[in-house]
């Protein structure tokens, strides 16, 4: 009898053993609830600001080719980049300093070319441009009948009107911040006639 009582508390011991390593492992086990899913949304952003208007060239004179400078700022959180584009009011028809009565320096000479090397005592008017180490994100590429660095010391490209408004910087990414520095030059002629003249330039950005 005592014999068999020893294997009955072994059994009985055994059993109570297995019972703890499952109630064990049921604790152990992983608890998972349902799923989240997250959403956000960002949207499309295009800023486009300028500074420096008026620019006043002054009073011009044929023996000189006047400048004055304006910087406009650029910035979109678009993942193909954006575009600045540029346009003038001219005389409605033509790109040009206009006056009344009626009068144009023509943008940016006589002939209403893509570009041109302006040259005193010859009527022209028209902008250059650089870039300034100014934003983050990428980098600006100037269209190059707007660049300086293509363009000389004393060359411009030609306004055109809004119809057919011309690029003159863009970026392949985001870009926050980034400048184009504006050049605006006009040279007249002894003949040019007197008054005073003014142009209205309007800057554009959109996203690529």
């Amino acid at each position: 009898m005592l014999v068999k009582k020893r294997n009955l508390n072994r059994v009985l011991a055994f059993t109570i053993m297995l019972a703890l390593l499952a109630v064990s492992g049921d604790w152990a086990q992983e608890a998972k609830g349902d799923a989240v899913a997250v959403t956000a949304t960002v949207n499309s952003s295009v800023t486009c600001t300028s500074s420096g208007s008026p620019a006043a060239l002054g009073v011009l004179s044929s023996g000189a080719i006047a400048s004055v400078f304006a910087t406009t700022t650029m910035g979109c959180n678009s993942g193909t980049g954006c575009a600045l584009s540029v346009y003038d009011l001219g005389n409605g028809t033509n790109g040009g300093l206009s006056t009344t009565p009626a009068y144009l320096i023509p943008s940016p000479n006589a002939a209403f070319a893509v570009s041109t090397t302006l040259v005193a005592g010859t009527e022209g008017y028209g902008i250059s441009a650089v870039t300034s180490s100014a934003g983050s994100g990428g980098v600006l590429t100037l269209a190059s009948i707007y660049a300086s660095t293509t363009l000389g010391l004393n060359g411009v490209g030609g306004l055109v009107t809004s119809t057919l408004s011309k690029q003159i910087a863009s970026s392949t990414v985001a870009i926050s911040g980034r400048e184009v520095v504006v050049a605006y030059k006009a040279a007249i002629s002894g003949t040019t006639q007197a008054g005073s003249f003014s142009d209205t330039v309007t800057y554009s950005c959109v996203a690529n």
